[in-house]
């Protein structure tokens, strides 16, 4: 297969057309957010497999993914999915960035986010600069940070990120001492609409224009290798660590440099995903 030309926005559009279908397809039976985000990481990674775009620069613009799962402990530390972005420009030495995206869904028939723990959510921040938390909902979400910066096509947008710096805020004002008690384990519904909308982006503007860019990852090498699988003493070391349910590497490549590189992670601890289906997880 070769590669697939399209502009930013064919490549935005059909980004959240994946996102939607996938959000849509799980509601009411299949609704968790494992489930969901399972499906759009496939679907993601057959859309980026090997993409050129035109037309945005002076320069042509290459992205090749990788999608994986880690085989080991289930994450606590890092959210559910991991993302590692390779940028290369013409002239200068690549540069590699992660982030981590910790997923929740709406409530079946409450308009609020009833899954949020505060400590879940402090461990993630103390461990990645810029986490986000990643948001499903089955109704169309049109309170976003700033609506004017999104396509049209946000109107029928189903996923959203929010940094957790901001939902800790968001919490710490609700409730002023939560983090300092031991209820800080618990469950802490919030309002979608009336709450953490108004400091969401789509999902698919954060991945494009925002971590394509370099923007809102976390540089440091160190977290980079241990997202990647390295950094441990032995096998034992790394069945007692826990890693990012789901890892998505990316290669973005401005002028003339291919993207399709072979990705540097540690194979045997993370499988690559080839189906959608629970029996190849």
């Amino acid at each position: 297969m070769g590669i697939l030309q399209m502009s930013l926005m064919t490549l935005y559009s059909e980004l959240e057309n994946i996102c939607r279908q996938q959000i849509l397809d799980s509601y009411p039976s299949d609704w968790s957010e494992d489930y969901i985000t399972r499906k759009i990481v496939f679907e993601y990674r057959k859309l980026f497999r090997d993409i050129q775009i035109n037309g945005l620069s002076s320069l042509t613009i290459k992205i090749n993914s990788a999608a994986y799962k880690f085989t080991g402990k289930s994450e606590t530390k890092f959210g559910d999915i991991g993302l590692i972005v390779r940028i290369t420009h013409p002239g200068n030495r690549y540069f590699e960035g992660v982030t981590s995206l910790e997923a929740k869904i709406i409530h079946k028939n409450k308009r609020k986010f009833q899954e949020i723990k505060a400590r879940q959510l402090n461990i993630i921040s103390s461990n990645v600069q810029y986490p986000m938390l990643l948001l499903y909902d089955n109704k169309s979400i049109e309170k976003f940070h700033d609506y004017s910066f999104f396509p049209s096509t946000a109107k029928q947008n189903h996923a959203v990120v929010v940094p957790i710096h901001i939902v800790e805020s968001i919490i710490r004002d609700k409730v002023p001492d939560y983090f300092s008690q031991n209820k800080a384990q618990n469950k802490l519904p919030i309002e979608a609409n009336s709450s953490i909308y108004q400091f969401s982006i789509p999902l698919a503007y954060q991945i494009l224009f925002r971590y394509f860019r370099g923007l809102d990852l976390d540089f440091n090498q160190h977290l980079i290798q241990r997202i990647k699988g390295y950094e441990f003493e032995d096998l034992l070391d790394i069945q007692n660590r826990t890693l990012p349910q789901y890892l998505l590497l990316v290669s973005v490549s401005y002028g003339d440099f291919d993207s399709n590189i072979e990705f540097d992670i540690n194979r045997e601890i993370f499988r690559e995903i080839t189906s959608s289906e629970p029996e190849e997880f």
